[in-house]
């Protein structure tokens, strides 16, 4: 099998000479899940940002495992991006309708997104970046792609008719699935998939998007564009 170039050839370069970020890049930022909650959080009018403390042994009662994002809401303490995503959103009132049903297409896309589609665009984005460093995930890397295809074809018809995952208007499910979709957006997965590239564009386009997208390049030193 050829060796397949970086889906970002940029990326690798961030990395290289910086093995703390490395690190720091595998718990929090290699699927942007610290951005789903700021990107929730400062669509509603609140104002947060990232804040590195998987090394501090107090934050391990506050997140089992470790990890960002999690939030303290005077004294209720929630982990885990996908639950804290519905928390904010039922909290505020928005991104995620009144009615049950309604709703409930919020919960079935958000869950979709990060049960059906990260656990293999994830794969796919290490595979590029680790490259011949890591040929067992280089050799799983066709059959990740190949699961993919059973989900991607269906969302790409859907939305031909609708400019977001549940029908008309922009939840918390876009930010979940437009987040996981930046995985691979450098790939050839979604050339395939036009109407799924136009999605993404469209949710990306978005004020808050564009100001967490400027914050985490801010955060990398990389030039401005280099994350989209």
């Amino acid at each position: 099998m050829a060796a397949r170039p970086c889906s970002n050839p940029q990326a690798r370069s961030w990395y290289e000479t910086t093995p703390e970020a490395i690190r720091t890049t595998a718990l929090r930022n290699s699927s942007l899940q610290g951005a789903y909650l700021i990107i929730a959080a400062r669509a509603i009018g609140l104002d947060c940002g990232p804040n590195g403390l998987q090394d501090e042994a107090w934050f391990e009662a506050i997140s089992p495992f470790k990890q960002v994002p999690a939030i303290d809401d005077d004294g209720y303490i929630l982990t885990e991006s996908g639950a804290i995503l519905l928390y904010v959103a039922e909290k505020s009132g928005k991104l995620v309708p009144r009615d049950l049903q309604a709703r409930s297409q919020v919960y079935r896309w958000l869950i979709t997104s990060l049960n059906n589609i990260e656990p293999f665009a994830l794969p796919v984005l290490f595979a590029d970046l680790q490259g011949d460093s890591n040929p067992h995930m280089k050799a799983l890397r066709p059959w990740h792609v190949e699961i993919l295809g059973r989900f991607l074809p269906t969302i790409d018809r859907m939305l031909k008719t609708q400019p977001f995952v549940t029908g008309s208007d922009f939840t918390v499910a876009d930010i979940a699935f437009t987040c996981v979709l930046r995985e691979i957006r450098k790939t050839e997965i979604l050339g395939k998939y036009p109407h799924i590239e136009k999605y993404r564009h469209r949710c990306e386009e978005r004020p808050t998007f564009v100001k967490v997208l400027n914050a985490y390049e801010d955060r990398l030193g990389i030039a401005r564009g280099s994350a989209r």
